[in-house]
């Protein structure tokens, strides 16, 4: 139980790290990629305090939910242009964010459907919303067949499988810039401790000066935080 409290502490501690790097990001897509990782951080603390929860606390029974009944208020049609994503050797993960009790509707109301060169996702009646998220053509060919998504609570994941393992710099064609890195990947196998620091380390040497200051200015002070009364300390970059 205590090693548990641990990590959860640790986890806590890199989620604030991250929130953080977040409030003093201008970039989009740095915004984007650590909103990702605070998300994936979030998931690992949630799944480590249902661990703790289970090991002193009984299981509840769960009452069936009621029934959704229809409303009978006008929609309209929402296109979706904010997203998050990702990538593995296999697949493309795009999320969708902030759509609160997406994970309440029936499936036919959350669809998505996916060609070589196009995906698209539809979500009906969202608290009289309609949502779609449908662009241009992909930067790279996809396999539809095994192309996927899923539904959470607040959000939806579209993988995207990948016909080869070759790293896809953007998602659309029309984003494809020559002159820009792609952004770095979170370790998943490892620590989220030591995978959230060389995460920084690989964004301060390959980003630009702006990326650079921020980084700089958000590890400051958050050190002299930690060292009330001392020299701050900056990452050993």
């Amino acid at each position: 139980m205590a090693n548990i409290e641990q990590q959860i502490q640790e986890l806590n501690a890199d989620i604030d790290e991250v929130k953080q790097l977040l409030g003093q990001a201008t970039r989009l897509r740095v915004k984007q990629f650590l909103e990702v990782q605070q998300r994936r951080l979030e998931t690992d603390l949630i799944a480590l305090k249902e661990q703790q929860n289970a090991a002193t606390v009984p299981a509840i029974e769960k009452k069936p939910t009621a029934p959704v009944v229809a409303s009978t208020n006008r929609s309209y049609t929402k296109e979706i242009t904010v997203y998050a994503w990702d990538q593995s050797d296999k697949f493309v993960k795009i999320y969708v964010q902030n759509l609160d009790g997406v994970g309440d509707l029936s499936s036919d109301q959350v669809r998505c459907s996916f060609e070589e060169r196009v995906f698209s996702l539809e979500i009906n009646n969202l608290k009289n919303i309609n949502y779609l998220f449908k662009r241009g053509r992909l930067l790279n060919e996809i396999k539809p067949a095994q192309s996927t998504f899923k539904v959470k609570k607040d959000m939806v994941i579209i993988l995207l499988a990948k016909v080869d393992a070759k790293n896809w710099e953007c998602i659309f064609r029309d984003e494809k810039k020559t002159d820009e890195k792609p952004l770095p990947k979170m370790d998943d196998s490892k620590d989220p401790g030591d995978s959230l620091m060389k995460l920084m380390k690989n964004m301060y040497e390959t980003g630009d000066d702006e990326m650079k200051r921020t980084i700089a200015k958000a590890w400051t002070e958050s050190r002299e935080k930690m060292n009330t009364g001392g020299e701050p300390e900056m990452p050993g970059f």
